[in-house]
């Protein structure tokens, strides 16, 4: 009985803070600049679902358009970072929600790349004047298979990763769980509700808790536990 107690607390996931020292630091920054960048993003940018409304108000206000493109391109590597500092944080308690949750979001941050790119590519053709051909390829009638395919990345892989990660965050005990209900929150306010502004400010609030806990260590104690430690001694 006392080796199969021991082979059991050998396996056990570890329960000890996984980012430490100046690290924590670097890891928090990482949490919260991407969101961050994301909302600078959507408040100073124009998300009409007309094209050639938003193609309009590009060449109304360049400027403010460039910071909203360069502020959501910027984010990208750091969603990307802050994806892998969720799957460290949930790895060792849910492996497998983990790696699929990193995985379909790697997928969906590369289809984020290449719809800002594609983006880009219509605001540049705004500032040389040539406003309907900027709507025309923002419509994007005719990619073809290749739209097909970064469509399914984009939405396929975000919608997939935030899902599997919110699960693997809930098992964490090193994820505040007021955190996963932020996620769950902006999952819902972007993807079905369409409130682009709104959710990215839940979803910044959500990853500051989460860089707050990583910073000092957090660790959710199992109820039981807890009753424990406030029964009488």
């Amino acid at each position: 009985m006392s080796n199969l107690s021991v082979d059991r607390k050998s396996v056990a996931p570890s329960t000890a803070p996984i980012f430490t020292g100046p690290v924590r630091w670097m890891a928090a920054a990482v949490l919260v600049i991407g969101p961050l960048l994301q909302v600078i993003e959507f408040l100073t940018g124009d998300e009409a679902d007309d094209n050639a409304a938003r193609v309009a108000f590009w060449a109304a206000h360049p400027a403010q358009t460039g910071l909203s493109m360069a502020s959501g391109l910027l984010a990208i590597p750091f969603l990307l970072g802050a994806s892998v500092i969720l799957v460290a944080l949930t790895q060792s308690y849910s492996r497998r929600l983990a790696w699929a949750g990193g995985i379909f979001m790697t997928f969906g941050m590369t289809g984020l790349a290449a719809a800002h790119g594609y983006e880009l590519a219509a605001f540049g053709l705004t500032l040389s004047g040539n406003l309907p051909v900027a709507a025309t390829v923002l419509n994007g009638d005719t990619l073809g298979i290749a739209g097909i395919v970064l469509f399914i990345m984009f939405l396929g892989g975000v919608v997939l990763g935030s899902l599997t990660i919110a699960i693997a965050a809930w098992r964490s005990p090193l994820v505040p769980r007021i955190v996963v209900v932020f996620m769950v929150a902006f999952a819902i306010l972007d993807f079905a509700v369409g409130q682009g502004d709104i959710s990215h400010l839940v979803n910044l609030a959500g990853f500051i808790i989460l860089a707050v806990a990583v910073v000092n260590g957090y660790l959710r104690q199992p109820v039981a536990a807890k009753t424990r430690e406030t029964q009488p001694g």
